[in-house]
């Protein structure tokens, strides 16, 4: 029981509370450490996050399909188009189109039915599909063209597509070419014509391949779209006239992809130098939950704005992880024909107070992809066992590797459940030591209220005993 200067007039809730505030200032301290180990925890593990994101773009880069990009163009896309595709060899072809291929196609004769256009007993008939087997479809009384066609559009096995009007209908081969066929049985034959009957109303075209003369040789395709030496065709005109597609290595997709490399290496680099030459304010150490609910939302975020200010200033695994990247790209590759640099294709540092940024000359870039695409592919992605060969894409990769296995081991990974990082085993050592200083706290603030309560008692007792002297002394008097 706790008796509250009953006895004594002093504010006994007061006094203990100030005395545990008092008593609270290295439990404060201790939280503050851990929530400042935690939000450095959290912001190695953004800056691992944006590494991880840089590295596989770098990744794309160690690749030569990256920089063996070729484009096709067509002098008469009104007769071809044509895509250069990853297998593509710098070259000139003619084509020229002699045929067109087409869909076999089946168009009924006029169906019976009834004054509604519709049929007067239920039926079947069957079509061969796809694998080869016949497909049956069933009608019932009442049924439309109509309907059958939605039933055989809908029948994907078939690969036919039907189109109704009146009382036709008519079939047409999804795929194109001589093999491109449209059977019925006996069933269909009676139902729309059979074509091969003589002054038959139903008529039957065959498919037929696209023939298609390139370099002088005469090709069969089943498709108007194909593909050779890795140049995907689209036919769209039957031709005389000789159309050239040309195939050459495409420059802009090549300079496109360097400068997009260097704008986010750039930005990764202003980002790590901007972490940690931000400025520390010491005055401003992270919140308690006392401190804060005497604060408003908006006080609040300003106070931690600048809490958060600082947290990897003169960072030394930052600062090595830059100093890494610097010296990846910085080196020469050694080649066959000598070495070759960054700067010998027009990407070079900038000044000193620019911190490790490039700068890139576009126009002697671009010549260099054109004139000597190799050197340019060599110098990214060579792949070696010795150091001095091995391309500046996979030497950067490298040493990102190396900088996200510290920053693991530092601070580990969100996605793992037990942290065993450094910072996270702080951060539970942190813990253990608040809860057991929460422990004693709650310990010591019950031992002084047992202090005040017993003083209080023996006050009671004092002044009972004061009041019976005083009765008794009267009494006497009296």
């Amino acid at each position: 029981m706790r008796i509250s200067g009953l006895n004594s007039g002093m504010d006994t809730e007061q006094l203990i509370k100030d005395i545990m505030t008092a008593q609270r200032i290295p439990v404060d301290r201790v939280f503050q450490q851990k929530v400042k180990a935690e939000w450095k925890r959290d912001a190695y593990r953004d800056v691992n996050t944006k590494l991880y994101r840089f590295d596989s773009f770098v990744f794309d880069m160690t690749l030569q399909g990256t920089f063996q990009r070729n484009v096709a163009t067509s002098s008469r896309t009104d007769i071809l188009t044509a895509n250069a595709t990853g297998g593509a060899q710098a070259g000139t072809y003619d084509l020229k189109v002699t045929q067109l291929a087409k869909s076999a196609q089946f168009v009924s004769k006029k169906v019976t039915l009834d004054d509604d256009g519709l049929f007067a007993e239920a039926g079947s008939f069957e079509i061969r599909g796809l694998d080869g087997e016949m497909e049956k479809i069933e009608y019932a009384q009442g049924a439309s063209l109509e309907k059958i066609a939605a039933d055989i559009n809908s029948n994907k096995s078939l690969g036919i597509s039907a189109f109704a009007h009146g009382d036709q209908i008519s079939f047409t081969t999804k795929a194109t070419g001589a093999d491109a066929q449209i059977e019925g049985n006996e069933q269909f034959y009676a139902l729309f014509g059979d074509p091969s009957e003589e002054d038959a109303v139903a008529k039957y075209t065959e498919g037929q391949d696209a023939i298609v003369e390139i370099n002088g040789l005469t090709t069969h395709q089943k498709s108007n779209t194909f593909d050779f030496n890795g140049i995907a065709v689209n036919l769209l005109e039957e031709s005389e006239a000789a159309v050239r597609i040309e195939v050459r290595q495409d420059v802009d997709a090549v300079v496109d992809k360097i400068k997009e490399f260097v704008d986010l290496y750039n930005e990764l680099v202003d980002e790590f130098n901007l972490a940690t030459r931000e400025e520390v304010f010491r005055d401003f150490p992270p919140l308690t939950d006392a401190q804060r609910a005497d604060l408003s939302d908006k006080e609040i975020e300003l106070w931690e704005e600048k809490a958060r200010s600082g947290l990897l200033r003169s960072d030394s695994m930052l600062s090595g992880i830059l100093s890494e990247m610097r010296v990846a790209l910085g080196g020469a590759v050694q080649g066959v024909d000598g070495s070759t640099t960054l700067a010998q294709i027009g990407i070079t540092t900038g000044s000193w107070y620019e911190y490790g940024r490039l700068n890139i000359n576009e126009e002697k870039l671009r010549a260099t992809v054109e004139e000597n695409p190799d050197a340019v592919q060599h110098l990214f992605t060579n792949k070696s066992d010795n150091a001095a060969e091995t391309g500046i894409a996979r030497r950067l990769s490298a040493a990102l590797d190396k900088g996200m296995e510290r920053l693991t081991q530092t601070a580990g990974k969100a996605s793992i459940s037990y942290d065993q990082s450094f910072l996270g085993n702080q951060i539970r050592d942190y813990e253990s030591r608040l809860s057991a200083m929460e422990e004693r706290l709650l310990r010591y603030e019950e031992s002084q209220w047992r202090k005040f309560t017993a003083m209080e008692r023996v006050l009671g007792q004092l002044y009972s005993q004061g009041d019976w002297l005083t009765q008794q002394l009267m009494s006497m008097q009296g």
